[in-house]
């Protein structure tokens, strides 16, 4: 306290933080649990910061706080050892691992290395904490819960502020595209990262009692899947809408058990007639005029219009550079993080919008996966669509395994549709490199490792003295 006295005494504010940052450590190294899941908490009230100085950008208090315990937790794994090898023989994992690996062969041989690097220790750090060091926590299924929760309360925070901004300004859809400023640079990142807690906010709703949640909270989840559902709505954000209705549509595919093998089969003969069809497709594309509006029929029907759409006449023009960026660095492609910086000589004339710009100011390439494909050549994209498909075949397998006590089904079916919106929205947008959108991506994946791994077949007490009734 008198730290923080003198330092606003004298007017060097800075001086303030130090015993919170002290405090933080202390918390890092005695309750390292309990610090990640604060940070989990944490991701969506962060705020970014563009100049911190030195012309870095820096997103509060979140990346500080990830920085330290990915120090700790590098010090655990390689100076004392601490990892569990068994977990090399996971699908997921060493689907996860190859890409890393394979990201850092792209690094090596990266048009930018410097810009490459950055982006290549930033996906470490965000794997160390939100994928293995929750896996590591999660041993103890209640840490399961207590994540998801910490999150779902962080967001519903983050949404309810939104929705009231956005009230008093009539829920217009010019303001819906950055009224979430600061918290989120965007409706898209702020509709895909809600988008994630919508399946587990109303799993806990219907199923809260498997948790140990009484009544009254299951209320309140209730409440929140319900407000999630608002801050969706008016984001404007047509992906985000798109991503869970295709959401809903798999739930049903699962109800009626459609194993992942049928799925693929599917999926690769609709590809094939896609492109069989492509012209088809594209005059049926061409026919829709209908383009942004603030009603939401109309602005729903514009999410096929690559016709007079600005939006969607740009993300064709960036997919075509990933194209051919890709067809002149096929194995390596330009490196992690470049896109940006190497699309603009790409650009053919017949594509340029209205938007088009050269300066990289307007997003990225608005898919994970023609992302990965220009970055990371052919085996950069291979390997990232094997972690997406991988973590979709075991979120099944626990699904489908009768011998399983339903609260893990029912967390496996939950934290599995929360992926499904992202994948689904990956395809139109892609932030897998913001802290936002890494916590619930990677963390989701480590609740199914966990539950296939940790706990087999095992019925556990989420308050430490009473068993989960079967059925």
């Amino acid at each position: 306290m008198t730290i923080i006295l003198t330092a606003v005494y004298f007017e060097l504010y800075a001086i303030a933080i130090v015993p919170f940052a002290i405090g933080l450590i202390f918390l890092c190294v005695f309750n390292p649990s309990f610090y990640v899941l604060l940070i989990c908490f944490a991701v969506p009230l962060s705020v970014f910061v563009k100049d911190v100085g030195g012309g870095l950008g820096l997103s509060l208090p979140t990346e500080p706080m990830i920085w330290l315990l990915f120090v700790l937790y590098f010090y655990q794994l390689i100076i004392k050892g601490e990892f569990n090898i068994r977990l090399l023989r996971t699908p997921l994992v060493m689907a996860i691992l190859i890409n890393l690996f394979w990201m850092f062969i792209t690094v090596c041989t990266s048009t930018m290395p410097f810009v490459s690097l950055k982006y290549f220790i930033a996906r470490t750090w965000f794997l160390m904490t939100f994928f293995f060091f929750l896996l590591k926590i999660f041993e103890s299924p209640v840490n399961m819960r207590r994540y998801l929760s910490y999150m779902i309360y962080g967001t519903f925070i983050i949404v309810s502020i939104t929705i009231l901004k956005h009230a008093n300004e009539g829920f217009s859809r010019g303001w819906g595209y950055s009224i979430m400023q600061p918290f989120f640079e965007d409706h898209t990142i702020y509709s895909a990262y809600i988008s994630f807690f919508v399946p587990p906010a109303i799993m806990f709703a219907l199923r809260g009692n498997w948790f140990n949640f009484n009544s009254f909270q299951r209320y309140v989840f209730a409440f929140i899947a319900f407000v999630l559902l608002v801050g969706i709505v008016f984001s404007y954000t047509r992906a985000s809408w798109l991503s869970l209705l295709v959401a809903m549509g798999f739930y049903f595919i699962i109800k009626m058990k459609v194993k992942f093998r049928s799925m693929m089969v599917v999926l690769g003969l609709a590809a094939i007639i896609g492109f069989i069809k492509q012209d088809q497709l594209l005059y049926s594309l061409e026919s829709n005029k209908q383009g942004s509006a603030d009603d939401l029929e109309s602005h729903a029907q514009s999410v096929s219009n690559i016709t007079t759409d600005p939006s969607n006449l740009e993300r064709v023009n960036r997919w075509h550079c990933a194209i051919l960026m890709f067809k002149e660095k096929p194995m390596t492609g330009f490196g992690p993080g470049t896109y940006t910086f190497k699309y603009a000589p790409f650009q053919r004339p017949e594509d340029l919008t209205l938007i088009s710009t050269n300066s990289g100011d307007l997003g990225n390439t608005h898919s994970e996966y023609f992302n990965a494909l220009s970055e990371m050549g052919l085996p950069g994209f291979l390997s990232w669509l094997a972690v997406f498909l991988l973590s979709v075949a075991l979120g099944l397998n626990i699904i489908y395994d009768e011998k399983r006590w339903p609260w893990q089904r029912s967390l496996a079916t939950a934290v599995l549709l929360g992926l499904i919106t992202y994948y689904v929205h990956a395809l139109l947008n892609n932030y897998s490199d913001f802290d936002k959108i890494a916590a619930p991506l990677w963390g989701f994946m480590a609740i199914l490792v966990a539950i296939k791994y940790y706990q087999p077949q095992e019925n556990i007490s989420f308050d430490g003295s009473t068993e989960i009734a079967k059925d």
